[in-house]
C-alpha cells in the first residue's frame, strides 16, 4: 500500500490537514462523556485492553504511567512539567491534583480543547497554563522543565526531529521525557506480518464483531479488517513509523515497554464497541486476542503498535562540547 508524503508546514495542503485535525478532535469533546471527563470516550473492550497494558508497564518498570509522572513531580519541589499535545488535559489535571506543588504547562494545536482544560483547572484552583501552539512550527522554551510528557501526541507531528531536539533543550539537567505512543508504519498501516495474522482472525469472527463504528460515518459490517492511510486527512499517524528511531538517536532510553501488536486492530474504538465482555463468546475472543498479542510480542515474532518509553537527553560528546565552547 503506497503512502502519501506528509504536507509541508506553510503550504495550503498543510493548513487543510490542520483544519481537519482540529475539526475532528473538537467534535469528540463538544458534548457527552468526552466533554464531562476530558478524556476521549473509548469502549469497555479498549478500557480493558489498556488496563492490561498498564499492568504490563508496571511489571516491566515498577509503576504505571500515572505513578511514573506523579512520583517525578513530587520528587522536586516546584517541579515543572510540559505536556505536548495535551488536548483538553484530562490526565494533566489529574497529575496537578495529585501534586499541587507542581506547575503543569499544556500545549496543543486546538484552542477549543485547551479552553475546556483551562476552565476545569480554574474551577479546581490548579497551577496550570494552557498554550495554543503548532509543534511543527513553534519553538519550545529552553531549560524550563523537569518532565516533558507526550501521550499519544508525537504520532500527530510531522517535524519529529525538530520537536525531539526542542524537547531535549526544554529539559532542565536531570529532566526526562515520558511518552506513550503509536508506532505503526506511518499512516496507521499494518506491518506486513501483522496484517496477515489480523486478517485471518478478522475473517473468522462472527458478523456482529466486524461492525465498523468509525471509518464511514455510519455503522457498516466489514468483510476485511479496515486499513487505509490515515495521514491523507488530518495528522493521524502522519509519521508514526519514525518515532522510535528519532527518539533513540537523540535520547538515552531508560525504559521501553512495547505492547499491542494485534489488539489495537480488533478491540479499539473501531470494532471494540461490538464486544460485550460479560458474554462468554466475546470474552473468549478478547482473551484469545490479548494472549496471542502477548505471545507474538514476547517471542519477538511481531512488532508493537504501541509503546511506553522513558528518555533522557544524550550527554554531549567531547567534540560537541568543544564546538560549543568555540562557537
Amino acid at each position: 500500500m503506497s503512502q502519501q508524503a506528509p504536507p509541508k508546514p506553510g503550504t495550503a495542503e498543510y493548513q487543510q490537514h490542520v483544519d481537519e485535525e482540529i475539526g475532528h478532535y473538537s467534535s469528540l469533546f463538544r458534548e457527552g462523556e468526552g466533554r464531562e471527563t476530558l478524556h476521549q470516550p473509548i469502549p469497555p473492550s479498549w478500557q480493558e485492553a489498556e488496563s492490561r497494558a498498564s499492568e504490563v508497564i508496571r511489571q516491566r518498570t515498577g509503576d504505571v504511567l500515572y505513578g511514573h509522572v506523579t512520583r517525578r513531580l513530587a520528587a522536586r519541589p516546584g517541579a515543572r512539567m510540559l505536556s505536548l499535545g495535551s488536548g483538553p488535559a484530562g490526565m494533566e489535571i489529574a497529575f496537578a491534583q495529585a501534586v499541587p506543588t507542581a506547575h503543569v504547562v499544556c500545549v496543543d494545536l486546538n484552542a477549543e480543547l485547551l479552553e475546556l482544560g483551562r476552565a476545569r483547572a480554574a474551577e479546581l484552583g490548579l497551577a496550570m497554563e494552557f498554550v495554543a501552539a503548532d509543534l511543527n512550527v513553534d519553538a519550545l522554551p529552553s531549560g524550563e522543565f523537569d518532565l516533558v510528557y507526550c501521550a499519544a501526541s508525537l504520532h500527530h507531528v510531522i517535524e519529529l526531529e525538530r520537536v525531539a531536539d526542542g524537547i531535549a533543550r526544554a529539559l532542565r539537567p536531570g529532566g526526562e521525557l515520558l511518552t506513550v505512543d503509536i508506532v505503526t508504519p506511518s499512516g496507521y498501516l499494518m506491518w506486513p506480518e501483522t496484517r496477515e495474522i489480523v486478517r485471518s482472525i478478522f475473517r473468522a469472527l462472527p458478523e456482529r464483531l466486524r461492525v465498523n463504528h468509525t471509518a464511514y460515518g455510519e455503522r457498516r459490517v466489514d468483510a476485511e479488517v479496515w486499513e487505509a492511510d490515515t495521514s491523507q486527512h488530518g495528522m493521524e499517524c502522519v509519521r508514526s513509523g519514525d518515532i522510535l528511531d528519532v527518539l533513540r538517536r537523540r535520547f538515552d532510553e531508560r525504559a521501553y515497554v512495547p505492547y499491542f501488536s494485534l489488539s489495537r486492530r480488533l478491540l479499539d474504538t473501531m470494532y471494540g464497541p461490538n464486544y460485550d465482555l460479560t458474554q462468554p463468546l466475546d470474552r473468549a475472543v478478547f482473551d484469545f486476542v490479548w494472549a496471542l498479542d502477548r505471545h507474538y510480542l514476547d517471542a519477538g515474532l511481531l512488532r508493537p503498535e504501541t509503546f511506553f518509553g522513558l528518555y533522557a537527553p544524550k550527554a554531549p560528546s567531547l567534540l560537541g562540547k568543544l564546538r560549543a565552547a568555540f562557537s
